[in-house]
């Protein structure tokens, strides 16, 4: 069940973690940390290209939904804890004013619920199927839209529905649907730099 990315750190799978606990991990040792199955998953830091391309896409959906008044956009240091024994964070997320009454009690505590939005890019050490895991789950707890984007394949899979997703390549535009009315993204901006290529 892991891969490369991941790191599977021993914890019992009875623990209750609670958001305090969760959110006190990355002080302790600089990591990022997910929680899947009620076990603390550690993640590996990324390359460049990686950092790269999270803030051309944040860059862009950040500055439409804040011109917008769509809602607020989120870095991936952001929790969402899904249930007792799921808790994400997105390279990047979006959530919208009305589904933010619903999932944020407290300013600084995790979000309780998945965001409108879940986009994760690929590191090369990175499983498309845990990823793919990822994404279906909080599309199966209220996320209306899902992007992975792929920096080996410069393409971007498009999620709607867990399970089925509609493949962008360079010459496409990525689209924000109902979920981001009116944005619209080349996808090959996202790979135009020639450093990375």
């Amino acid at each position: 069940m892991n891969s490369p990315g991941f790191t599977m750190k021993a914890a019992s799978t009875s623990r209750i973690w609670t958001d305090d606990e969760l959110m006190a991990l990355d002080s302790k040792d600089g990591h990022k940390h997910e929680m899947w199955h009620g076990r603390i998953v550690t993640m590996s830091p990324a390359g460049a290209g990686h950092g790269d391309v999270i803030m051309r896409l944040a860059a862009a959906v950040a500055t439409h939904v804040y011109e917008h008044r769509l809602g607020l956009v989120y870095d991936g240091q952001t929790g969402f804890r899904l249930s007792v024994d799921f808790c994400f964070c997105p390279d990047l997320s979006f959530v919208s004013h009305d589904r933010a009454k619903l999932i944020l009690p407290v300013r600084e505590k995790l979000f309780h619920g998945a965001p409108d939005l879940a986009a994760e890019v690929l590191s090369p050490s990175d499983s498309i199927t845990k990823t793919e895991q990822k994404l279906n789950r909080l599309l199966a707890h209220g996320t209306r839209l899902a992007w992975m984007v792929d920096l080996k394949h410069k393409s971007v899979r498009i999620y709607r529905k867990a399970g089925k997703f509609e493949l962008l390549g360079e010459g496409r535009y990525l689209t924000g649907n109902a979920v981001l009315p009116g944005f619209r993204l080349a996808i090959a901006r996202l790979f135009d730099d020639p450093a990375f290529s």
